[in-house]
């Protein structure tokens, strides 16, 4: 494998600029040459030319292009134009795929890609080139997600150099395409590829969870127009036409499925809705975020450490765009250690497409930058360099923003640690509202509530609620013969015992109700049913051996009720229950009905 790049100028013609690639190719040392070019020109007539130009030089080829929001090119970003990619295959076979009019057909076209890629032996990787984010992807890449889990999938969508560039288009020989994905796929025995990607981007204030949401529409954040947190976080106005432009450098942060997103807005919408790069989806936990260069370099050095050791021969990069605004001068910085390993070719997209491997899903991601390294055959034994980034470039306000980021990052670090501090201390504090210190039942407020909830559902639709009344029998001997240690360690080796026995039925509780009385709460419970558990509580705690005092045992008064009752009167009834088992001998049941 070998790849030749060509930063095509005005002058001379083609074929003296892509001699290089002639000389390559009619070595006869390569089996195939696939082409990419990456194209920053608006007008498509230049493209097309040297697209047609190209296939005519090598009739052979395959040839796939995209317009680019930037040209990337041994590590460094070239001037608008356009970039030919030359790659050179000994082994390995490369196809080009058209899929047209994708735009409501997403999911017969998603499944022609399916049946394409399953069909072809040996095939180790799909790159996807789409025409900017118009698309229903979810419903594209559903049916991608089927073909076979160990094809890893990458790609980008195209999209002009400014944000607000109306043109998208992929091409090939035949012409430019607003409504095609182009597929290559790479096959054969000797292929090898690896791809990550690379964030960067840090957490900044609240979470919000997304309400509302249609494909690529983020519509309300905590049922509020989602314009919001634009609006009130970053003061930009909605009514202004490059509201976007303000915050993109602000994107969104995701978790779905454990894997972070990035998702940035095209645009504001008069009613309040961001029009986003990318789909969102209901449920979503999401909130800002900001490029923090510490974090950024920290992680495209580790992923170069996992690049050299894999020794490619050829590097794609497909970047974002909102990754070059951010970076503005020092745009190289993340792609130069790169471009020192090998050939390194791509560009800056509108968004990245990468497949996650363990579940199979095709993700797209913006703010990413996604690094596709690959080779022909076992790694060579020639030793690369080592490379990191070098952010000591960084000067004036570079530098200046990479403390500030610093600041701010520590800060949200310590924030967070605060706050997750609070809400231990908070749920402490709730459990030590709602539980007997001693036994760590629910206290008797608690139990009460549960109680008086279950009987409202119970009036309501006639489910049957069981409760069970527990006395432990002799409990004041227990005291005033071992002493109250002893006696509270009682309470609490029953307490357990009948929290086992109420975890038993879905939503069962146990309760202390005061001293060494209990409350066992079953729900959806019959009488029967009831008393079959008390009996079988009733011998657990009569065999039960209490460390210090031996055997003990319960008295048990029953109640099921399956209509509207007075509370007051049922409490009544079940405490004379227990009295009754008391008074009965112990160490028995006595069960009502109301």
């Amino acid at each position: 494998m070998k790849q030749i790049l060509v930063e095509l100028k005005e002058m001379p013609e083609l074929n003296i600029q892509v001699e290089e690639i002639i000389k390559t190719w009619e070595s006869g040392k390569y089996k195939q040459v696939l082409f990419h070019i990456y194209s920053g020109m608006e007008a498509e007539m230049f493209t097309a030319y040297a697209a047609k130009r190209l296939q005519k030089l090598f009739p052979e080829a395959d040839i796939v292009g995209t317009m680019s929001a930037g040209e990337i090119m041994d590590g460094h970003l070239i001037k608008k134009g356009i970039l030919i990619g030359a790659l050179f295959l000994e082994s390995t076979t490369a196809e080009v795929f058209r899929y047209d009019n994708v735009k409501g057909n997403e999911p017969s076209v998603g499944r022609k890609i399916r049946e394409q890629l399953d069909s072809i032996p040996e095939i180790k990787a799909a790159e996807l080139l789409l025409p900017g984010t118009e698309f229903d992807t979810k419903e594209l890449f559903d049916e991608i997600d089927e073909c076979d889990k160990s094809i890893r999938i990458f790609g980008g969508y195209s999209g002009g150099h400014t944000m607000n560039s109306p043109v998208h288009y992929v091409f090939d020989a035949s012409g430019i395409m607003f409504d095609s994905i182009l597929v290559t796929t790479f096959a054969g025995s000797d292929f090898h590829i690896d791809i990550d990607k690379v964030i960067g981007w840090e957490p900044l204030g609240v979470p919000f969870t997304v309400t509302k949401a249609d494909g690529h529409k983020l519509i309300e954040l905590d049922n509020r127009p989602a314009s919001g947190i634009y609006e009130k976080f970053l003061e930009i106005d909605r009514r202004l036409d490059s509201n976007a432009k303000e915050g993109y450098t602000f994107p969104l942060l995701a978790e779905y499925n454990g894997e972070e997103w990035l998702r940035s807005a095209i645009h504001i919408e008069e009613d309040g809705s961001l029009n986003m790069h990318g789909s969102v989806m209901e449920g979503m936990d999401i909130q800002l975020s900001y490029g923090n260069p510490a974090s950024i370099v920290k992680q495209v050095n580790e992923r170069l450490e996992k690049v050299h050791d894999f020794k490619p021969q050829a590097i794609f990069i497909y970047s974002c765009i909102v990754r070059k605004a951010f970076w503005e001068r020092y745009v190289d910085l993340e792609l130069k250690p790169f471009g020192q390993l090998c050939s390194t070719t791509g560009f800056y997209t509108w968004g990245e497409v990468i497949r996650d491997t363990e579940s199979g899903e095709i993700v797209e991601h913006n703010v990413t930058q996604l690094s596709i390294a690959m080779r022909e055959g076992e790694p060579s034994d020639e030793e690369l360099p080592a490379v990191q980034v070098d952010d000591s470039v960084l000067k004036g306000p570079a530098a200046q923003m990479r403390r500030l980021t610093s600041l701010v990052y520590t800060t949200m670090e310590e924030l967070q640690k605060a706050q997750k501090d609070l809400q231990v201390l908070n749920e402490k504090l709730r459990l030590m509202a709602d539980r007997d210190a001693l036994t760590g039942l629910f206290n008797r407020g608690k139990t009460e509530d549960i109680i008086y909830g279950l009987l409202d559902e119970t009036a309501k639709n006639g489910t049957p609620l069981s409760l069970l009344m527990i006395d432990i029998d002799y409990f004041k001997s227990v005291n005033d013969e071992y002493g109250h240690h002893t006696g509270d360690l009682v309470l609490k080796e029953t307490a357990a015992l009948l929290d086992d026995a109420a975890n038993r039925v879905p939503d069962g509780h146990a309760g202390r109700w005061g001293g060494e009385e209990f409350f066992i709460i079953l729900p959806d419970t019959r009488s029967e049913d009831a008393l079959s558990i008390a009996d079988t509580l009733r011998k657990k705690v009569e065999n039960h051996d209490f460390p210090g005092v031996g055997h003990l045992t319960i008295s048990l008064g029953v109640i099921t009720v399956s209509k509207r009752v007075n509370a007051k009167d049922m409490f009544l009834r079940v405490d004379k229950a227990l009295y009754d088992a008391k008074e009965g001998g112990r160490n028995c049941i006595v069960k009502v009905e109301m």
